[in-house]
């Protein structure tokens, strides 16, 4: 394969891949080394540059190498099995995580009944035989084949009512209530109200008190949230929700302001503390420039050795480095205080609108506008390279506050086009349109004792579950800062 590779122009691009190298290891490096390979000619320096990679992504970047060489395709079928290859591939491809159960789920008989025969004894096996057959009941009578099916495939053809529960007892039994409780499978559901809450921790409990409550089974939901130990924001919140008043009071005692605080704060007309004004611009030359995502990536390396954080933040006062002031600031204070910054980024006379990309991008970045994710969404509003591409603009100028916030906002006016209610644009931000349509909208029809805080609860994936909460603390807030006060969270969840 090597060999072949010579006859490729190696000198193309290899003087900014080398300077691309002497940067740490990271994912902002990673973000630049993928650009490279959309980029490049040259199929050598493409494999060069992914073989550098802090985290390679097979399904991303070895789509890249495919896209360049007929060497990488049959690389990139073993990690994605399409139906249409399925027997093209190497069985040990299937036994990978190359084939999915939604992919699987989709096959023919022929194809299933193929698969069935070359495959050795194992779960993906077994799950075969579940697809070939229609014939699920066996799914929860093996740990490696339950666990496989309710986290990759919880489809209702899985729901069956089970009376022993030990064999997914182990340290990661939340994830099957869980997901047997996000994803509506009405017969496990009812077998899990059975279950000794008492002998499970705090994560598990979580999961069975939500699904005694989503039954309800108010008794023994309260039963079940008073037995978890550690006491959060979101305990006393529901506690609360549950008639115990003193835990209203714990809430109204927290000085930190998120979505349960703030839900109580309002119900006494109790104002919250906020401070945005925190830079003086003392320093001329801060240590680390928030516009530049080489330096982004020191700051958070020093912020996680640095002792003396008031001094740390002082050498950032500067408006080159406020969204880096504020976070040290915030761990400085140990999280007891309300920082809130209003940088110069963007002007709206909506001032509701302004709000909302101010909570938005606080959320996304906390304002730092050379911000670059696990998945490269980029900037203050954490856009992705896909969507900015659609919105014909380049993706290396997107760390800075100009250009960045303008589609930010742009994607905003349209997502509130076609949704109009705050929480649902957070949604649809976090995990797209059709997320939102297709995995959250549901759980919003449904007018009860506790809604919207039990559908808040119930939205499918944890990071666009917790989003949605902050971001709509963020919109109140940051109303509030602009001068809105009739925006509050109580007339924002009866939309």
């Amino acid at each position: 394969m090597r060999l072949i590779f010579l006859f490729f122009p190696l000198f193309l691009f290899s003087l900014n891949l080398s300077e691309l190298l002497t940067h740490p290891k990271s994912y902002v490096r990673d973000f630049y080394l993928t650009q490279f390979m959309r980029e490049t000619n040259s199929t050598v320096l493409a494999f060069k540059a992914y073989n550098s990679m802090y985290k390679q992504k097979p399904f991303k970047h070895l789509k890249i190498l495919a896209q360049k060489s007929p060497l990488f395709k049959n690389i990139y079928q073993c990690v994605n099995v399409k139906p249409e290859y399925v027997k093209d591939v190497d069985i040990s491809c299937v036994l990978n995580n190359g084939l999915s159960l939604k992919t699987m789920s989709k096959l023919n008989k022929k194809d299933l009944q193929y698969l069935y025969n070359k495959l050795p004894p194992s779960k993906e096996k077994e799950a075969v035989y579940a697809f070939l057959h229609n014939d699920f009941s066996n799914v929860f009578k093996s740990r490696d084949l339950g666990y496989y099916f309710i986290i990759n495939y919880p489809d209702k053809k899985i729901d069956q009512k089970i009376t022993d529960f030990s064999l997914f007892e182990d340290r990661y039994f939340y994830l099957f209530v869980k997901y047997a409780v996000l994803n509506n499978l009405p017969e496990i559901e009812k077998s899990l109200l059975s279950l000794n809450y008492k002998n499970f921790d705090d994560r598990v409990k979580w999961w069975l008190f939500i699904n005694a409550l989503k039954n309800s089974k108010d008794k023994l939901a309260k039963k079940i949230l008073y037995t978890i130990n550690r006491k959060t924001s979101k305990i006393y919140f529901w506690m609360w929700q549950l008639g115990n008043k003193a835990a209203k009071e714990k809430l109204l005692e927290n000085p930190r302001v998120n979505f349960y605080t703030l839900y109580a704060y309002e119900s006494v007309n109790k104002k919250f503390f906020i401070k945005n004004k925190i830079i003086y611009n003392s320093v001329k030359k801060p240590k680390y420039n928030q516009y530049n995502p080489w330096d982004v990536l020191k700051f958070w390396d020093e912020l996680k050795r640095r002792e003396n954080l008031f001094s740390f933040a002082k050498e950032l006062d500067s408006n080159k480095s406020i969204a880096l002031k504020a976070i040290v600031l915030d761990k400085a204070f140990k999280y007891k205080y309300n920082i809130y910054i209003t940088p110069k980024m963007y002007n709206d006379e909506n001032v509701s609108f302004k709000a909302f990309v101010y909570a938005i991008a606080r959320q996304e970045s906390r304002f730092i506008p050379a911000s670059v994710s696990r998945s490269y969404a980029l900037g203050t509003m954490q856009l992705m390279p896909f969507l900015v591409r659609d919105y014909h603009s380049d993706v290396f100028e997107q760390f800075n506050y100009t250009e960045n916030v303008k589609l930010g906002a742009k994607h905003l006016k349209w997502l509130f086009s076609k949704l109009h209610d705050p929480l649902m644009v957070a949604y649809a931000y976090n995990g797209g349109i059709g997320f939102l349509k297709n995995k959250v909208l549901s759980y919003f029809k449904y007018k009860g004792k506790y809604q919207p805080f039990l559908s808040m609860e119930l939205v499918p994936y944890d990071e666009s579950r917790e989003y949605g909460k902050k971001v709509i603390a963020n919109f109140i807030i940051y109303s509030h800062i602009f001068g809105d006060n009739n925006i509050t969270l109580h007339k924002e969840l009866k939309r």
